[in-house]
Formats: structure tokens, sequence, C-alpha cells
């Protein structure tokens, strides 16, 4: 009798369809950003006066889940504020992201269309929140995440200037014509994780055809960055450990050559919690320099898709060390306040070149102290202020094109409020046979 019931609700579910959910989520951000820049990215000469300026990120986006199927697109504009009069019609509204997701098989997906990659420490890959354009990607992205304790990703992207009929000289919209990346992440106990990531640069060589007005068929040099992230995080010990590190080989033009690649750069830091309010870390990154750059081997990093404005100091005085290299020796303490929704940070970084330079007196390239507060009303609404310091040397002043000249103390302040509401529908219906 049981038996024939179960037959029996199956029949008449067959019969009148089955149930299905549609989630549309629609979202949006106005994020202006106030800020006064007297020495920021570059030491300020002393008869020079800073500059003031509102800076506004705009974004409205909807997302969009159906069964098997997600998809998302965002719009966004940036500006200055008074950058254009009031009464002239000037759009600069542009698409951020435009992508769709659905599942392949259990566990495996992909993700086309223009999109945000995020990975590990952002080191390569990040959505470079700080910057109002942001980073984003077209690109196909295959993903297998069975489960949380092992994930794979990998991408391919094609850059054209138009559709075309024969190959053209793709004039660089992006770094690349070609792109191809990977990463993936394994939990190998419940305290580590062990992650590698790489990216494979493919561009068109004018060097061996004599420039780019001779370019008329696919002939391209390989830049490769491979890396991987060590993390500790016991659950028994308020400790973390961070270990990482990436690796640069093949091609680069420099000099109207192509030059070997051969560079570096290594990461290690640690942060301990000594309170639920009170957390303190520490550590060191080395980014490699070329003593040589003539010799026919690059030993420069390069920085590709990460968020740089993150590391190596928040005044960005060297988000591009170039052949110099860079080393960051960092301290920091982290208040966490009123149920942490009010943060209190302090870092300090001092910096040096990773190699000689020539006309440098040593290798120091002076101080950074940075001040962070940040503040979260709800789940929408959100504030932060921060004032930094270098204490600059003659060193940077040659490297920053100011040598000689006497500069003053170099600061820089900025107040931002973040409000990106939300709202979510959600409609079920029964679909029919």
């Amino acid at each position: 009798m049981k038996a024939k019931r179960i037959w029996l609700c199956a029949l008449l579910m067959c019969c009148a369809g089955f149930v299905y959910t549609q989630d549309l989520t629609i979202f949006g951000e106005v994020r202006p950003r106030a800020e006064y820049r007297d020495g920021y990215a570059k030491p300020i000469i002393t008869s020079n006066k800073g500059g003031f300026f509102v800076k506004q990120r705009t974004r409205i986006g909807a997302n969009f889940t159906y069964d098997f199927i997600e998809m998302e697109v965002t719009f966004q504009d940036s500006r200055v504020w008074g950058d254009s009069s009031d009464d002239t019609d000037n759009p600069s509204v542009g698409l951020y992201q435009a992508w769709a997701l659905f599942d392949i098989l259990p566990g495996f997906q992909a993700k086309v269309g223009r999109q945000v990659l995020q990975y590990d420490d952002r080191k390569l890959f990040g959505p470079s929140d700080w910057s109002d354009s942001g980073n984003a990607f077209d690109m196909l992205l295959l993903k297998y995440e069975l489960n949380d304790d092992f994930k794979v990703h990998a991408g391919f992207s094609y850059s054209n200037n138009n559709d075309i009929s024969e190959e053209t000289y793709y004039q660089t919209e992006m770094i690349y014509r070609i792109m191809g990346m990977f990463w993936m992440s394994k939990n190998i106990t419940k305290d580590i994780t062990l992650s590698a990531i790489g990216a494979i640069l493919s561009n068109q060589d004018t060097i061996s055809v004599g420039g780019k007005e001779n370019y008329k068929k696919r002939k391209y040099y390989n830049q490769g960055t491979i890396g991987g992230t060590f993390r500790y995080t016991p659950s028994s010990f308020p400790l973390q450990l961070m270990f990482e590190g990436y690796y640069q080989y093949g091609r680069v033009v420099y000099k109207d050559a192509l030059d070997r690649l051969k560079s570096y750069y290594i990461v290690g830091n640690a942060s301990y919690e000594f309170l639920p309010w009170l957390s303190v870390a520490a550590g060191y990154e080395y980014i490699s320099g070329d003593r040589n750059p003539d010799n026919g081997i690059q030993r420069g990093y390069m920085h590709l898709f990460g968020d740089t404005h993150d590391f190596n100091g928040t005044m960005d005085y060297w988000t591009n060390t170039g052949e110099r290299g860079l080393q960051d020796v960092y301290a920091g303490v982290l208040f966490e306040l009123n149920k942490k929704r009010t943060s209190i940070e302090g870092i300090f970084h001092h910096f040096k070149t990773a190699v000689p330079v020539k006309n440098l007196k040593g290798k120091k390239l002076g101080y950074e102290l940075d001040f962070i507060v940040k503040h979260k009303q709800n789940s929408w609404l959100k504030f932060e202020i921060g004032y930094d310091i270098y204490f600059t040397n003659e060193n940077v002043r040659i490297l920053k094109g100011a040598s000689g000249e006497k500069t003053r103390l170099a600061q820089w302040v900025y107040g931002s409020i973040n409000l990106n509401p939300s709202v979510a529908l959600n409609v079920i219906k029964k679909k029919k046979d």
C-alpha cells in the first residue's frame, strides 16, 4: 500500500510539472572618495601646493539565477567631480561585467564573458577595487569545484580590436593578445592550504618582421608567470602564516629586442591575534631587480593584474618596481571594535631597492606610515578614512625625478563613503512538461 502511494505521488508530479525557482538580484554602488594629495606617489617640491579632488564610482547591475544557469551584468561610471560641464552630454558609462555561468557536469562549470578574476592574495589576479575602473577580463573560464577541499580553474582569452577577416596587428588595449591561466587549490589538512597559479601571455612579434607596419602573420612571443601559496591557519591557535612566490620566464621586449625574462617575487608574513580585538602582523616582500639590464636577460619582475595598491604601501610609490626591484619590511597592528564593525589599522614600511642602482647612495628608499579607519554601519553602508606619511630621502627623489629639489614631508589624506544596496526577488513557478 505504501509503495502504491509513492508511485501515485510520482505520477501526479509528472502530470502537473515540477517546481523551479528564479532569483533576481538588483544591486548598485555609489562610492565617492575625497583625496588631498600632498606628496602622493612622488615627493612634492616645497614651493608647490597639494591637490584636492573628489572622485566617484557608480555601478548598477543585476544577477539572475535559474536552475543550472547564472548571469550577471554590471555597468559603471567613473568621474572626478567637475571633469565635465553640467550642461553637456558626455556619456561615460561602460560595461564592467557581463558573464554567464552554467553547469556542464556535476562539479564542472563554464563561465564566459567579461568577468573579474580574484585568487589567493591577489598578487597575480585581483579585482583592483581601489581603482575606480577595476580589473575585468573577456574570457572563457572552466571551473571544477566538486567540494571545498579541491578546486581547479582554467581560462582562455583572445583579444582583437574589432571583427577581422584576415590577420592584423592588435593595437594593444590589454597587455596581451592571447592569455591562458590556471589556478588550483587543495586543503592538505584542516589547517593547511596549498595553491598553484599561472598565466601565459602571448604577444605579436613585430621585432623579427621589422615593425608593426610589416606585421601580416601570426608570430608570437610568450611570457609566463607561475607561483604558489602556502597558508597555515590553525583552528586551535590564533596564528596565521602565509608564504607565496612567483617566477617569470619567457621573452620580453627591451630596447627593440626580445630579451629573455627571469624574475621572481617572494612573500612571507605572519599574524597573531592577542585578543579578540587586537592583532599584530609582520612580513617581508622581495621583488627581483636587474643589476645589468643590457645583457639580454631581464630580471626585473613585471607586475600583471594584481591589487598593487594593497601592497608595498598605500601611497603607491612602488606599484611599478622596474629594474631596481624592491624590498619591503613591514609590521602592523589592527584594532577591531564595536563587534568588529569598526577597525583601526596602522602599518609601518621600510623600503629598499632589491639591487644596487647607479647614482643612488645605497639601497634605502625611506619609510612609510599608513593609518586606516574603517566602519561598517550595516550591510550596505561603509565609511573609510586614511592618513599616510612618507619619509623620503635623496634616493627617492632621484628615482621620482626630483633630484636636488627641496621637498617637504609627503602626506596623503582620503575619505570615502561606500553605499552598495541590493534587493533580491524570488519567484517560484511550476514548469510544465
